[in-house]
C-alpha cells in the first residue's frame, strides 16, 4: 500500500496518508521522549465524497487521484493547513485518538 508523508512548512511529517479501501486514511503517532510525556496516536478517515473539497481548498484539480492531491499538498509544505482543516471539520472526517 502506498503511503505519503504529509509534510509541513518545516519539512517534517505531520501525517502519513494512505488509502484504506476507498477512504483516505491519515495517521500520526508520537512516542514519549521523557517519563512525564505520554504516547499519542491520531487516525483521521476521509470518505471519497470529501476528496473534491480537499482539492478545492488547496486550489488543485478535483479530478486528480486523491493520493496525487495529498502529495501536492505535502510538496507545497501545507501539511499543517491540511491537518487544521481536518481537525476543525472544515473537511469532514472521522477522528480516532489514543493516548497513554
Amino acid at each position: 500500500m502506498a503511503e505519503i508523508k504529509v509534510r509541513g512548512a518545516d519539512g517534517k511529517p505531520v501525517r502519513y496518508a494512505s488509502l484504506d479501501g476507498q477512504n483516505l486514511k491519515l495517521q500520526f503517532e508520537y512516542y514519549a521522549r521523557h517519563d512525564n510525556e505520554g504516547d499519542y496516536e491520531v487516525i483521521q478517515t476521509v470518505a471519497p465524497e470529501e476528496f473534491a473539497a480537499i482539492a478545492n481548498k488547496f486550489g488543485l484539480d478535483p479530478t486528480s487521484d486523491i493520493l496525487a492531491i495529498v502529495q501536492q499538498i505535502s510538496d507545497a509544505g501545507r501539511g499543517e493547513e491540511f491537518v487544521a482543516a481536518l481537525d476543525s471539520k472544515e473537511i469532514k472526517c472521522e477522528i480516532f485518538t489514543w493516548s497513554s
